[in-house]
């Protein structure tokens, strides 16, 4: 029988998002029971560069089918994960609302192969009309060996289309997305053959005693735009017993010099992200947990200065009841606005 439990607020919240399953493919590291994966990974789409994945364990064995995040506001947004009897996500959406107006900005579902590997991601953005496809390629390791990118322009209702995009706009491909279907694998071949796609390059070695994933992307252009350079971006994770130790950005292909990121744990538990350790502004998450290694607090130091936090809170049986965020300089820094979500769920 389904229901539905919406959550009192205990404290204040505001939104600590989460998710990408194939976070959960690259790094494989579940903590239990915990509500949360605790390992970084990075996501653009977020406030925060540290975005802690679901822990599908925990989904499956509560038997959770969606999570619901909003605030009380009239104005704001609130997020919608849908889970599959497996605990993975299947289907994330973020809706911007006016009162009782909604805007769907983002729609993202997920596929997997049958020994729950992500195989596809497919992601549209209702407001800009881009439909994003990933699809992942993976080694005798089960490690990802290449992540292809398919960006195609759509025409959303109401909305201009996208004019500065790479790519070619093909109808109707963002129906059979919402309908929870893909196109075919003729329409990856043609886009593979024009080269309208880019494309994530992994590379696995071990250096010294730190394990080492290099990620290159390449944007395969040349034939429609006669760009000699392929290369676009580099990355290098350094990962110790596991767990991720530092970040070299690499400019273009160039050889890595000084570290971005470095992160501390303790107990295999992220204690501490620093973004630029080596400048004057670097900015700063650190991490708190409570007696069963659920995540409670995150703050935000930037240059020395303590900007923001979120505290989490949770049910006696390990649920997400909460998050607030609280601005040390709301008024400094729009980024940081407080806001207020609480949660609720439904079951299977």
């Amino acid at each position: 029988m389904k229901k539905s439990i919406p959550y009192p607020l205990c404290k204040p919240i505001s939104f600590l998002t989460l998710i990408l399953v194939c976070c959960m493919m690259i790094i494989g590291k579940a903590q239990g029971k915990n509500f949360y994966i605790v390992t970084p990974f990075e996501e653009d789409d977020y406030f925060t560069k540290t975005v802690f994945p679901f822990s599908p364990t925990f989904m499956k064995t509560h038997k959770v089918k969606s999570i619901l995040l909003k605030s009380d506001e009239k104005i704001g947004t609130k997020y919608l994960y849908n889970f599959n009897p497996d605990g993975f996500i299947e289907s994330m959406t973020t809706i911007r609302y006016d009162k009782v107006k909604a805007d769907t900005a983002f729609y993202t579902r997920y596929y997997y192969k049958t020994q729950g590997l992500i195989d596809k991601k497919a992601r549209i953005d209702y407001r800009d009309g881009i439909v994003k496809v990933n699809v992942y390629q993976y080694d005798k390791k089960n490690k990802i060996n290449i992540i292809r990118i398919f960006s195609l322009n759509s025409q959303m209702p109401n909305r201009l289309q996208n004019s500065d995009w790479q790519g070619e706009p093909f109808p109707g491909v963002d129906k059979m997305i919402l309908k929870g279907s893909l196109p075919n694998e003729s329409l990856w071949k043609k886009l593979t053959t024009e080269n309208e796609f880019s494309s994530w390059q992994y590379r696995y070695y071990t250096e010294n005693k730190f394990e080492a994933e290099e990620r290159t992307e390449y944007f395969n252009f040349r034939k429609k735009n006669d760009n000699p350079e392929t290369c676009y971006q580099k990355k290098t994770y350094y990962y110790l017993n596991g767990l991720p130790a530092g970040l070299f950005l690499h400019n273009g292909c160039t050889a890595k010099k000084t570290i971005s990121e470095l992160y501390q744990f303790k107990e295999e538990l992220l204690m501490q992200l620093t973004d630029a350790p080596s400048s004057p502004e670097s900015k700063i998450e650190k991490y708190t947990y409570d007696n069963n290694k659920n995540l409670i607090r995150m703050e935000d130091i930037w240059s020395g200065q303590k900007v923001s936090e979120l505290e989490m809170t949770y049910d006696e049986k390990g649920f997400l009841i909460s998050i607030q965020r609280k601005s040390e300089a709301a008024n400094m820094i729009q980024y940081f606005q407080d806001r207020i979500l609480k949660a609720t769920y439904s079951f299977y």
